[in-house]
């Protein structure tokens, strides 16, 4: 971890399926995702739910394919929030200008996809072994 951050600095820091550092900062979670100028009560207590889309996501998109310069990507997965009745498409969005790990910036839950532009950057591998 850079510098004397401690992990009380992040809500959690995870791993991508790249293997690739992705990490959820305390002020980010507290001043933009679940409250400040976005609040957004349905994440609350969903922090494993959202580390899980970064861990193990049905497919990464790029954010703005046009933008060559968008270091931003999508993780996308389908989950149940206990605040909705219906499945939701959780978009995670992770910056990762940084080579060394990701940073969220922003999480979306959707009750639709817009038709995406540009190609996967993963696809979750489909499952052929038994359970």
């Amino acid at each position: 971890m850079e510098g004397n951050k401690t992990n009380t600095d992040y809500i959690f820091i995870t791993k991508d399926p790249f293997g690739k550092e992705v990490r959820l900062k305390s002020t980010t979670w507290n001043y933009h995702i679940t409250g400040g100028d976005h609040t957004r009560e349905e994440f609350i207590g969903q922090e494993e739910t959202i580390k899980s889309v970064i861990q193990d996501p049905c497919f990464i998109l790029p954010n703005n394919p046009e933008d060559k310069n968008d270091t931003r990507q999508k993780y996308i997965d389908l989950v149940q929030l206990p605040k909705f009745k219906s499945l939701k498409a959780l978009v995670v969005i992770v910056d990762h200008k940084n080579e060394e790990y990701g940073d969220v910036v922003t999480i979306i839950a959707k009750s639709r996809l817009n038709q995406e532009t540009g190609g996967a950057i993963y696809v979750r591998p489909k499952f052929t072994g038994k359970r």
